[in-house]
């Protein structure tokens, strides 16, 4: 049975693990963030394109143009994401 000291011990070790998580999602959602903006394809749509990453998988919400914009956003966040966790909720409105 361990004692109060080990599992103080392990409650202080997996909290250090969930904040290491929360500043790598947050890491990443800016990475990611800034390399949509970086593309020139995309900057004109960046700030229409919102990031979020939890637990290492980056989605993505908000709305372009065109299909081609989609597949780049898409892209981008693929290739910046750590585990390559994408989730593309982004619309395309040319259609509307």
């Amino acid at each position: 049975m361990k004692d109060l000291k080990d599992q103080l011990s392990e409650i202080k070790n997996n909290k250090d693990v969930k904040n290491e998580s929360i500043k790598n999602d947050e890491q990443s959602a800016q990475m990611v963030k800034q390399a949509i903006k970086d593309d020139q394809a995309l900057s004109a749509v960046a700030r229409d394109i919102q990031v979020t990453v939890k637990d290492g998988t980056v989605t993505l919400d908000g709305e372009v143009a065109t299909e081609q914009q989609l597949n780049l956003a898409t892209n981008t966040a693929t290739a910046v994401a750590v585990d390559d966790k994408v989730k593309n909720r982004i619309e395309v409105t040319h259609n509307k």
